[in-house]
């Protein structure tokens, strides 16, 4: 019997090249519940695949936004946040996806990213 479909290839170690912060804010509120302190602190370094997915440029404001996405995948774990931020090779990037477990092992960890650059 052969087997139709796409075959998946399994992620390797040797594919995490690039390195990665990920980054989480503290924030203290007053009574009113205003943000007064908010403090960047880094949740940690690790070894990451990050490949760029799409980009988009939007001339619809008096600004061009220039958007490009991305898909990360580090070794699994369970800290990383829908609200994190990821610092990668100088750019800041916005996680837009829930990270999840990339083959249901608990062996990758996988979200998408944007970055936006504002030309005004």
């Amino acid at each position: 019997m052969r087997q139709v479909g796409l075959a998946l290839k399994q992620m390797t170690v040797d594919e995490l090249s690039e390195r990665i912060s990920v980054i989480y804010y503290e924030t203290e509120r007053n009574n009113r519940g205003d943000i007064i302190k908010r403090e960047e602190n880094v949740r940690c370094m690790v070894w990451a695949k990050v490949l760029p997915l799409t980009g988009k440029i939007e001339d619809t404001t008096p600004e061009r936004i220039n958007t490009v996405t991305y898909r990360i995948t580090i070794r699994y774990r369970t800290d990383i946040l829908p609200d994190d931020e990821i610092i990668w090779r100088g750019r800041r990037l916005k996680i837009t996806t829930a990270p999840y477990d990339l083959e249901n092992r608990r062996t990758w960890l996988q979200f998408e990213c944007m970055e936006v650059i504002k030309d005004g």
